[in-house]
């Protein structure tokens, strides 16, 4: 099988059968990364939907010892900053001036906590441009 074809099986798969995966150790967690990655890399140019990629982290995360043994572990996900913010992350919820500012988020949301509980690892952030605040006329 391709490296191509296996990338973008991997990346179709829900996140139940990728967590399986890792489970039975058929794949990586940095695997499971990697085809995101290269799935993000090849639509997005046409999507234009992440706006802050993590690549690094979300490698660094799932090549951690560290990484936490929930039922999703090693699986990639994406956070729209709106509703999920990370630690140390760009927060800008569609604000100029926040962008400008380079503003970081200083702390997980309520929402971020749980969702690093299951063990998934954040892969990208920010899914589609946003208004100020997501408000549209």
């Amino acid at each position: 099988m391709s490296q191509e074809l296996m990338t973008d099986e991997l990346s179709r798969l829900d996140a139940t059968a990728q967590a399986e995966l890792v489970r039975r150790g058929d794949v990586t967690p940095v695997e499971l990364v990697d085809a995101a990655i290269a799935r993000i890399e090849r639509v997005d140019p046409t999507l234009n939907a992440i706006i802050t990629p993590l690549f690094e982290k979300a490698r660094a995360q799932a090549a951690s010892p560290e990484l936490p043994r929930g039922p999703f572990r090693g699986v990639p996900l994406a956070l729209k900053d709106l509703i999920a913010h990370s630690a140390g992350d760009p927060y800008h919820a569609g604000m100029q001036f926040l962008r400008d500012l380079e503003w970081a988020e200083p702390a997980d949301t309520h929402l971020g906590n749980p969702i690093e509980s299951m063990s998934r690892v954040s892969v990208r952030r920010r899914l589609r441009a946003s208004d100020d605040l997501a408000n549209r006329p």
